[in-house]
């Protein structure tokens, strides 16, 4: 009798032991996937794209629908944004704004990814003061101070935060189904997104996002008709066009998340 009781005694003492191994291994996994997620610190910065206009939702734009997807995956613990998007914004007037304003600079120092809307009011510029006796020399001028004031601004980031990634969005011909005919502006949105592109490829940590495909409407049956992918100004995003920027910027900020870029 007492020779079952022992071996009673053992196989629980066995069974006990085996559950509690089991419960720390799998306490121990979870602590692990707990320091793996990742808390995202969003500092979107630059013109009327970044503060959101046109989102007829009022769901700031690309950064709100972007964190909201960011904050479903199972490997981001939490997500915070901060909106230093000003319309109207040109790059020279985005780099005295992050010269001057103190609390814009401490919010890039902490921030782990940065984003960037800036060059569609610099094109602008040109074509509401020239209109239609703008020359392609003019966008060309244009192009290459942007890029100088872009490298700066590039520069100027990296002294205030060494490590996060920058995400640079490209700019969109908005006027493709109204003035179709005008191929001349299509180049100079094409030689100024790879002039970016260009400058992004030589600077470390930094990406290109794309967005004049998405943005743009070129369907010969929408010739004449409003961009179902801009606002009513049609100019803007609307929402969907927002989705379609917030979706470029997600599928790079998920790679830099899996990478471990994102400290």
């Amino acid at each position: 009798m007492n020779k079952k009781k022992y071996w009673l005694a053992g196989i629980a003492i066995i069974i006990l032991a085996a559950i509690l191994t089991f419960y720390f291994i799998q306490k121990e996994q979870e602590r692990k996937r707990e320091e793996a997620r990742v808390a995202v610190n969003l500092v979107a910065m630059g013109d009327s794209l970044t503060e959101g206009s046109g989102d007829e939702e009022k769901n700031g734009g690309y950064v709100g629908i972007v964190a909201d997807k960011l904050e479903k995956r199972d490997d981001v613990k939490r997500v915070t944004t901060e909106n230093y998007g000003v319309g109207g914004n040109r790059i020279d007037q985005l780099m005295k704004r992050l010269d001057t304003q103190p609390e814009f600079r401490q919010d890039v120092k902490e921030a782990n990814a940065i984003s960037i809307t800036i060059g569609g009011n610099d094109v602008m510029k040109i074509v509401r003061a020239k209109l239609l006796d703008a020359k392609k020399k003019d966008f060309t001028k244009a192009n290459q101070t942007f890029d100088t004031n872009l490298e700066k601004l590039l520069s100027d980031i990296r002294d205030l935060n060494a490590l996060a990634p920058i995400y640079v969005f490209g700019i969109y011909n908005p006027y493709t189904t109204y003035f179709s005919e005008m191929k001349v502006f299509d180049e100079i949105i094409a030689e100024w997104n790879a002039s970016t592109k260009k400058i992004l490829a030589d600077t470390p940590d930094t990406y290109f996002i794309s967005v004049n495909k998405q943005l743009e409407e070129r369907a010969v049956t929408k010739v004449g008709k409003a961009n179902p992918n801009l606002a009513g100004d049609m100019f803007h995003p609307n929402h969907s066009g927002y989705e379609k920027m917030a979706n470029a910027l997600y599928s790079k900020l998920v790679t830099s998340i899996q990478d471990g870029n994102l400290k």
